[in-house]
């Protein structure tokens, strides 16, 4: 088993809109800073971020044959990704998302109303044969809103040896912690955040919330806590990771890049608080650019806020 990872989940066509301070009826045209067109979807930004940052990555999603999935083709070509586990279910729609950046660098999205959208799929576990890691990006959000998914993938890739990574896409119109109970104890590594971990498990305190969820028997949790930076606990570990503070220009995919970096530490063979570092790191170099999967450009960059962490 070679350092191969595999990326499963959502792709996403996304068209970020960046300041738009309010639509008047009265005037045809509404001028903003920026309308562009990125790559969305956690698992096909964890690919575009592990691939530049020269991990040997192959992203497992579904897509469409209509106009959007051509430009998310196109644009997955160009960010050097490997897209030849992906499926083409025709006749569905390309899920595009409309990420609005406010003032703050925080975001609103506005996506249409659930239709057939390419990323509703069952993957087949005989795909991520001989991945040294799995990442299933997100549970509770397609494919994995349905359980029995997530299962599949997950007890598939525990058997091989694999090590499995899960986040997740959480509000409590989703279902509860236990929907997923026999997920669980194949995660090796979950990344939620402090909102969807509260949501989740009821605590208010992230070490409660680690508590909570290390009880359902996954190995280890990551809890991203802002501009506290992260928790990380397992049986053996618990402690803080401050974060690397930048000036924000957008958070979209910040958790996404997060999770690739404590990744790329992971395959270099770094202890968890140094993964940890990585993580932050990548995040940090993503808030500083428009788009999910923009920022990252190369291991040596990311190498270059690390030295100065």
């Amino acid at each position: 088993m070679d350092d191969l990872v595999i990326c499963t989940g959502m792709s996403v066509l996304d068209i970020p809109v960046r300041g738009l301070e309010g639509i008047d009826p009265a005037h045809e045209h509404s001028r903003v800073k920026r309308v562009g067109m990125n790559l969305g979807g956690d698992a096909v930004n964890e690919a575009v971020v592990l691939t530049k940052l020269g991990v040997r990555t192959k992203l497992y999603a579904s897509l469409s044959d209509d106009n959007g999935a051509k430009a998310l083709a196109m644009l997955l070509d160009d960010a050097g990704v490997d897209r030849s586990l992906c499926e083409i279910r025709p006749g569905t729609t390309t899920f595009i998302c409309v990420p609005v950046v406010l003032a703050n660098a925080e975001r609103v999205f506005i996506s249409a109303e659930k239709i057939n959208f390419a990323n509703d799929f069952a993957p087949d576990p005989a795909k991520i044969a001989g991945a040294r890691v799995v990442t299933l990006a997100s549970l509770y959000s397609q494919p994995y809103t349905e359980p029995s998914r997530a299962l599949a993938i997950a007890r598939a890739a525990h058997e091989q040896g694999s090590i499995v990574i899960a986040d997740v896409t959480y509000d409590k119109a989703k279902g509860t912690l236990d929907d997923f109970a026999e997920v669980w104890p194949y995660v090796d590594y979950f990344f939620p955040n402090d909102y969807e971990a509260g949501l989740l498990t009821g605590e208010t305190d992230p070490e409660a919330m680690a508590d909570a969820l290390l009880a359902t028997g996954m190995r280890h949790v990551v809890i991203k806590i802002g501009r506290r930076g992260c928790l990380f606990k397992s049986a053996d570990e618990c402690f803080t990771v401050a974060p690397h503070l930048v000036e924000p220009v957008d958070t979209t995919g910040a958790g996404d890049n997060f999770c690739a970096g404590f990744i790329c530490g992971l395959l270099e063979g770094r202890d968890h608080r140094e993964c940890c570092r990585y993580a932050n790191a990548a995040a940090s170099i993503c808030i500083q650019h428009d788009g999910a999967s923009t920022g990252i450009e190369s291991r040596a960059q990311l190498q270059g806020v690390l030295d100065a962490y």
